[in-house]
């Protein structure tokens, strides 16, 4: 469930070329096939999967998953984690869509997904509401890995890897919710 193949982006995005010279080290993501079993593809830029709040929305990922498929639309997530933190941390079956690992952050780079000033520049009122649901639901906290201060990122891919809408948070909780999410299909 790990991919391995290149994103390849359009409107909105950093320069392709200049951006693909630099992708040869980097798990590789989206090839146009994978795009192309979907009218629409969601992909998605979380932090890492030890952050408590990506935790969370990789839960709501799982659980309306299947909503997503029924708009004939998927989701591919990015993380700035290790492939063997994710085969160590959750299963295929559990996660139901496929993860890119990009602990180099060269996805994010790719895709202009910036990066928080501070550590306060991460924080907001749905980022301490996120928090709070997560320990509600015993989300512990794992391990760090990349770049601490990285803010989240959705955009929306048509069959061709056009990018036809696009969201670069403003704070680690600043993700659109599943109900916007599903409304833009």
């Amino acid at each position: 469930f790990l991919t391995r193949s290149i994103a390849r982006p359009r409107a909105g995005c950093a320069d392709y070329e200049k951006g693909r010279k630099n992708m040869n080290n980097v798990q590789k993501l989206l090839a146009e096939e994978k795009v192309q079993k979907a009218d629409k593809t969601f992909l998605i830029f979380l932090r890492y999967y030890g952050c408590t709040i990506c935790q969370l929305d990789i839960r709501a990922y799982r659980e309306n998953y299947q909503k997503f498929l029924d708009k004939d639309a998927q989701i591919l997530l990015v993380l700035q984690s290790a492939p063997a933190t994710i085969a160590e941390s959750i299963t295929e079956e559990e996660l139901r869509f496929e993860v890119a690992c990009d602990p180099e952050g060269k996805l994010y780079d790719l895709y202009q997904v910036g990066a928080a000033r501070s550590k306060l520049g991460l924080a907001s009122i749905k980022t301490i509401r996120k928090i709070q649901a997560a320990k509600k639901l015993g989300l512990e906290h794992g391990a760090y890995e990349g770049n601490e201060l990285q803010l989240p990122a959705v955009f929306l891919l048509d069959r061709g890897m056009n990018v036809v809408y696009a969201h670069r948070a403003k704070n680690a909780g600043d993700m659109p919710e599943i109900a916007d999410l599903l409304a833009k299909l």
